[in-house]
């Protein structure tokens, strides 16, 4: 399961002295994250109650009311907000108070810009952590899955919140990857029913054994039934029932699922007594359903059955601002799972991710990410990524001609110059490719790089 972050990397700076806060705000926007302010306790849970936010930045000297109180409360407001706290004279036993009461880090030189962006980068982690594990136990309606910063993600969540709590059958759209399932359990979170998640690939099953996963079937209805069976719609009542690569399902079954969703009930293989089922249904594809139905392969009235409400997942290429985000979750996560540190990760790696298309999408890119953290050691460069991603050819894949007589000098000039653009002028591609240090290289090239 993918951690969260709601809404589009907002951090809430919470402080009296509106100096301090600007230059808090100040060093946190410019590590890309959105800004607010607000100078009390009291008026950063209004704001926080109002709209998400991911991170809240929180002065040590609150003007109307204890530190402890106003985490008690925040965690009641929002349990997914992050927070650390900040201030020069935070003694060893508040700081302990503190953070057993939710604070995720604490803060003692505001000066330093890139410490206060790295306690934000810690605080974005380590709540989204805790907020998984607290949603696992919760019976509230949590926000799982989808962790965003692009405006079209918070667009689609916000269609998501309000589609949730009634009945009506939903349609995700979306490539591959992108998380269709994810964003499933998500409506299932927030929709209040008190039933099961299931979740049935369609295209995994045989067609001769689909109705009976669907629909169960009574005893005796078939060499092998002896017993009854329920069908996933039945497991479902009450709860949600994904039926995922929708655009599968064979004709006959189409037909059956129908009038499934019409009357609300089912009928089970080898029985003639229709079962009442409560189970909300969410059909997922990959494909184009309407492009089936003009083909005749799938029936139109189901299709507009299914497509009561539509929600499209876009391609991860198209929200590439949620790349960075993605990545530090899923590092944690690996992290986590094969007991191994967290890797620093390079900005020319980071940026080259950002760059790149993700034919995989979300999917690819966690696959990627866990790779890179068991074979790339301490950090994360460039040079670490496939080269379909950095867009540099493999060594070897270039000849060099030189016009002797040469010095050694000249030669090693022209070696240095093919590798360059072996390596589309990336240079610290080319000094692992050359066998020397980045710094090595610059000086040879007369320059800092």
């Amino acid at each position: 399961m993918m951690v969260t972050v709601l809404g589009r990397g907002t951090v809430l700076v919470v402080d009296k002295d509106a100096g301090r806060a600007s230059k808090v705000a100040e060093a946190v926007s410019a590590g890309g994250y959105m800004t607010i302010t607000e100078p009390s306790g009291r008026s950063a849970l209004r704001r926080v109650s109002s709209r998400s936010v991911n991170v809240l930045a929180v002065s040590s000297d609150l003007p109307d009311m204890l530190m402890t109180t106003f985490l008690d409360s925040l965690r009641r407001a929002n349990l997914a907000a992050g927070v650390f706290i900040y201030g020069r004279n935070i003694s060893a036993e508040d700081a302990v108070a503190w953070m057993k009461s939710g604070a995720v880090d604490i803060l003692l030189d505001v000066e330093n810009a890139q410490a206060i962006r790295d306690v934000v980068s810690r605080a974005f982690t380590l709540s989204a952590r805790s907020f998984v594990e607290a949603s696992a136990q919760s019976a509230e309606k949590p926000e799982q899955a989808f962790l965003y910063r692009s405006r079209s993600m918070e667009d689609l969540m916000t269609k998501v919140r309000r589609v949730a709590p009634v009945k009506a059958t939903v349609l995700i759209t979306g490539e591959s990857g992108t998380g269709k399932d994810v964003l499933a359990r998500q409506i299932h979170a927030l929709s209040g029913r008190r039933g099961l998640y299931l979740a049935l690939n369609c295209a995994a099953i045989p067609e001769t054994l689909l109705e009976d996963e669907l629909f169960g079937h009574e005893k005796g209805a078939f060499t092998g039934a002896d017993r009854m069976r329920e069908g996933r719609f039945e497991a479902a009542a009450g709860g949600t029932l994904l039926l995922d690569e929708i655009g599968e399902i064979p004709p006959a079954t189409q037909v059956k699922l129908l009038r499934a969703l019409e009357e609300e009930k089912v009928t089970r293989l080898g029985g003639n007594t229709p079962v009442p089922t409560d189970a909300r249904l969410i059909a997922a594809t990959n494909s184009d359903l309407l492009e089936r139905v003009r083909e005749g392969t799938f029936r139109e009235d189901l299709f507009y059955r299914l497509k009561v409400v539509e929600l499209h997942i876009p391609p991860l290429r198209a929200r590439k601002q949620d790349i960075p985000l993605l990545v530090m979750a899923f590092l944690r996560q690996s992290a986590e799972k094969h007991g191994l540190p967290i890797p620093l990760i390079e900005q020319d790696a980071l940026q080259a991710m950002i760059s790149y298309s993700w034919p995989g999408n979300v999917r690819q890119l966690k696959n990627l990410v866990e790779s890179l953290l068991i074979t790339s050691g301490e950090r994360i460069t460039a040079s670490d990524l496939p080269a379909e991603i950095t867009g540099i050819p493999l060594a070897g894949t270039a000849k060099i001609e030189l016009n002797l007589p040469m010095t050694i000098d000249e030669i090693e000039d022209v070696v240095i110059d093919k590798t360059l653009e072996l390596t589309g002028g990336n240079r610290t591609r080319a000094a692992e490719l050359l066998g020397l240090g980045r710094r090595t290289l610059q000086r040879r090239l007369g320059g800092s790089g």
